[in-house]
């Protein structure tokens, strides 16, 4: 099985290669082994790759999940092929991976956003997350304000796509 994901909006290649004994992954080209990947959720999340016992917090918003490891904050979805509008071909809505505050706003309504670029940056439980653009389009809202507090699964801001902004 392979698909690919977008790590802090660069693309990754992902092979799973075997489940059993363990999970055997070939990301980009090179094979990792993880072990003891841990219940799915969010909270706390520790897993053994390769040997090295990694921990990191887990927060997963609709099509992302937010990691914090070693200090760095990562945000991984599942890549668009279509690099396009989703299957509604409507507005795509970034909505809150956790509860929180917004710290900055990177864009404005009417400006044109490449898949990866920075929409807010968010503060949850002292971790400062920077949230990008899920895919090429225009902003058509930013739903909340400078240092506005939100709770998770909230919609923040709304993209329209790149195929109906250009007409």
């Amino acid at each position: 099985m392979s698909f690919a994901l977008l790590l802090n909006g660069t693309s990754h290649e992902i092979q799973i290669i075997r489940r059993r004994p363990h999970l055997l992954l070939r990301i980009d080209g090179r094979d990792y082994t993880v072990q003891d990947p841990g219940a799915p959720g969010d909270g706390e999340l520790a897993l053994t790759i390769d040997g090295r016992r990694i921990t990191a917090l887990r927060a997963a918003g609709d099509d992302t999940q937010s990691l914090r490891c070693d200090g760095r904050t990562h945000v991984v979805q599942l890549a668009d092929d279509s690099g396009g509008a989703g299957a509604d071909g409507g507005l795509s809505e970034l909505r809150a991976p956790m509860p929180g505050a917004v710290i900055e706003i990177h864009a404005a309504p009417g400006q044109r956003v490449a898949r990866g670029d920075p929409l807010l940056t968010i503060e949850s439980m002292k971790l400062q997350t920077v949230l990008s653009a899920p895919r090429n389009g225009t902003v058509a809202e930013i739903a909340v304000a400078q240092d506005e507090t939100f709770g998770k699964d909230q919609i923040l801001a709304r993209l329209t796509p790149e195929d109906e902004s250009d007409a």
